[in-house]
């Protein structure tokens, strides 16, 4: 099994509107075809703070083929809806972690 995280810093002033976003429409449209399930976001507590927000948004998955199918056929049209409506007031990246068993 997989970890897909994505680490979003978001700027303060649209914090409330971007967990409105991610919870109603990026979850939601992420999970939809199955090939990433159990979606888990979290706040990630720093120092700089007074500089926005943080957040790591995970999901699992089957194996790096599925990640693959995933990021072939569907990640496109989320990340740019994501983009559009915050544009530069987030910034992302993504890891991919294997659980070890």
């Amino acid at each position: 099994m997989l970890i897909f995280n994505t680490t979003f810093h978001v700027q303060a002033e649209i914090q409330p509107d971007f967990i409105e976003f991610i919870k109603k429409t990026f979850i939601p449209a992420s999970v939809k075809s199955g090939l990433l399930c159990s979606p888990r976001l979290a706040r990630i507590f720093g120092k700089n703070e007074d500089e926005g927000f943080s957040y790591a948004l995970e999901f699992t998955t089957k194996d790096i083929e599925t990640l693959e199918q995933w990021n072939k056929n569907e990640s496109k049209l989320i990340y740019e809806t994501l983009l559009n409506k915050f544009s530069d007031k987030i910034a992302g990246f993504s890891t991919v972690m294997q659980v070890m068993e």
